[in-house]
Parts: C-alpha cells; structure tokens; sequence
C-alpha cells in the first residue's frame, strides 16, 4: 500500500469516546437554550403580563371595576412603564385574584364533575404531541383552569418546557417510577409546582423508561385477568388519589405502544390523537387505533372513553399551484373529516415559525412577553373548540354551553 494511501486512512475512535463527545457537546447546547427560555431571571418564570384590557376580558370585568378591586383585594397595580407611567398589564396571579373575587373561576363544580384525564397519544413521533400538549396546558392555564401535566414520555420533551434539563436537574425517583414500581403509596412526592400558578407538573427523565423493563418483569407475574388488568390500572388508581386538585390532567405519552402507554390508555377518559395531514401519519395513526383497540379488547372490552378526536397538526397551506387548486394537505383534511366525521378536531393547528422559535428555547407563544396575536389568536381557536369538549362532559356547565348556542 502506497504511503498516500495509509494517511488517507480513517482512524477508528472508541465507541465510548466517540459518544461522550458528542454528548458533552448537545448538553452545552441544550443547556444554553434552557437560560435563554429562563432570561432574565435565570430561572424559569411567567413574564408575560396581561394588558388592562386583556385582563378584563378574562375576568369578565370591565377594567373599572378591576382597578376599583386593586385595593380591596390588595393585589398590587399592575406594572408600569418606567418611561410613560402608564399600565403594562397584570400578571396572571392578579387575574386568578380578580376571578377568584368575582367568582368568574372557570373551575368544574367538584359535586356534579370529575376531572378529565386527557391523553395525548400516538406511537408515531414527530406529530407535535408534545407541543401540542404543553400549548393546550398553558391556555388551559391561562384561561384559570387548574391542570396537572403529567409527563410519560422518558425523552421528557413536555417536562424541558418547564425549565428542567431531564438528565441533569431530575432522576427516575422524581418520575412516576417510584409509584409504578411500588416504592411509593401515591403521586404526591412527585407533583411539582411549576412556573405558572395554577398548573402543576410530574415530569419525566431518562429514567423513566425503566418503567418498561421492570413492567415486563412485573407483568410475567401476574397469573390472573384481573390482576393483569390492575396492573394496567395502576397509573389510574394513582391519579384518581390526586385528581380532586384538578380540573384536567393533560398525559404526554411515549411515541411507543409500550407498558407505559398502555397504562395510560386504561387511564385516560378522554383522547387526542395527534397527526399530521400526510398519508404516512395517517397511515401510522390507523396502525395505533387498531393496536388500541386490540389490547383494550385483552385488557378491559368494557373500557370508555367520553370522547375521541382525531386532531390535524403542523397543517401548512404551502404548495398551492394556483388560487383554483387545493394544496394536497387540504385535500388530505378534507378526506380525513370524511373517514372520521364528528371524531375529528374541526380546526387545525397551524405550522407557525412563531411555535418553533419558541420551541427551541423551550417556551410556548403563551408565556412570552410580547406573543404574536395572530399566533395566539389560531391557537385559542384550537383549544377553545377542545375546551367546548371539556365542558360538555361537566353538567355544572350545561347551561352556559346552552346560551352560547354549543348544546
């Protein structure tokens, strides 16, 4: 072999070497966007405040009658502008103040409703469950809802935007392990306050997924339907504990039909099946219902779920041809509204760069200080027909639903 040759070579490098690298360098990468979602103040905190006449549209008060309560409550002023003295707006702690006064609280009535378990799931990733999830948490929040967010997925997405690094900041103890595993008599250990006042989370970390290993393990020891069948319960008793606390309990589940999904899909009473207008997705979403329903058979064949829907993300009207011509994502809904009808979402949540820029400093266009409204705006028409969901399965709301004409 020619001495040319030999320098041309390619040294091999230890495995073990080769991935630390590479793993020193994304964590110093991930670390970095952490701060910037967690600037100015190092740490995680709501900036965003709420105009005067924001905050009166969400109370359902006029802004009179708000600075007339300032005192009363002793709530504080909102923020001013150093510069023109003039309000900036009140931070979310003040609203849930003023709802609280005025009894404009959007809570269920704990005599006549249950909290909702909501599980985001599909198997097949990508999809924007996870941004969806923590999108519809924050406008759940911010509409004065309190929500638990609870975090199944071991690539612990949902938990980095609430200001954790999962590796570093958590271990499994701080996850649902400890309680799946029977260390622990409840979930209480592992709820966490979170940045926003009223939302609580129980995050994940690479841990976690030793919640399918150890699940294999458990689940060979159980001889009997029934005890196979608590088994997949178990996550629900856990929640069931805790649920009082809440109005809706939002689960982020793994892109897997693994041991931990399926505890979810027994522990949910509602789900939102993520997937974009693309034929793959579809196809991989057709593949999760029939597996679904395959273990449910097994499992429980008496399970229910008060409702089901089909909800299309990332949807882009680019690639039209011409005024006359229908992008084929617009088709692809079209056809899906056809093939599911009433089990589809009617809105869309739109592909906005706004999203993603905010994603990648693991923020949502709902807490940032100065948010896009027109982002805000389609967002708030995706959740509100979600929120309608909700609603309809809570009695206490039957007449306001009435008035508004959604009965």
């Amino acid at each position: 072999m020619q001495a040319g040759a030999k320098r041309n070579m390619v040294a091999a490098i230890n495995a073990l070497t080769a991935l630390d690298d590479l793993l020193t360098r994304s964590d110093a990468f991930i670390a970095k966007m952490h701060a910037l979602g967690a600037m100015p103040e190092g740490r995680k905190t709501l900036q965003r405040l709420f105009s005067p006449g924001e905050a009166a549209a969400m109370v359902g008060r006029d802004r009179t009658t708000l600075a007339r309560a300032e005192a009363e409550l002793d709530v504080g002023a909102p923020s001013r502008n150093p510069a023109t003295n003039r309000r900036i707006g009140y931070s979310l702690e003040q609203i849930q103040a003023f709802r609280r006064h005025f009894g404009t609280l959007p809570w269920r009535d704990d005599k006549t409703d249950k909290p909702l378990v909501i599980a985001h799931q599909n198997f097949k990733g990508g999809t924007g469950k996870s941004t969806t999830c923590v999108n519809f948490a924050h406008f759940l929040a911010s509409r004065g809802y309190r929500v638990l967010v609870v975090d199944t997925d071991s690539q612990a997405t949902t938990t980095s935007f609430f200001g954790y690094v999962p590796d570093r900041d958590l271990t499994r103890e701080d996850t649902l392990f400890p309680y799946l595993n029977s260390e622990s008599p409840s979930l209480d250990y592992a709820i966490r306050q979170t940045h926003w006042p009223n939302l609580h989370l129980i995050p994940a970390c690479l841990g976690l997924s030793d919640v399918e290993i150890g699940g294999i393990l458990a689940l060979a020891q159980k001889h009997t339907a029934q005890e196979r069948l608590d088994f997949f319960r178990e996550l629900r008793f856990g929640l069931e504990e805790v649920a009082s606390r809440y109005d809706v309990i939002l689960i982020d589940t793994p892109p897997a039909l693994g041991v931990t999904a399926l505890m979810v899909l027994m522990a949910a009473d509602a789900l939102i099946i993520p997937t974009t207008a693309k034929m793959a997705d579809f196809a991989s979403t057709v593949q999760f219902l029939r597996m679904g329903r395959e273990y449910i058979s097994r499992l429980d064949p008496h399970k229910e779920y008060l409702w089901r829907r089909v909800l299309i993300t990332q949807f882009s009207r680019r690639g039209k041809q011409s005024k006359e011509t229908k992008s084929l994502q617009e088709q692809f809904v079209e056809a899906m509204q056809g093939i599911f009808g009433d089990a589809k979402f009617q809105h869309v949540v739109h592909e906005a760069v706004e999203v993603q820029v905010a994603a990648a400093t693991f923020t949502t266009p709902y807490e940032q200080e100065r948010p896009n409204r027109r982002v805000l705006a389609q967002l708030d028409s995706v959740f509100e027909e979600i929120e309608i969901a909700i609603k309809r399965c809570w009695p206490s709301k039957a007449d306001e639903l009435l008035a508004r004409g959604l009965v």
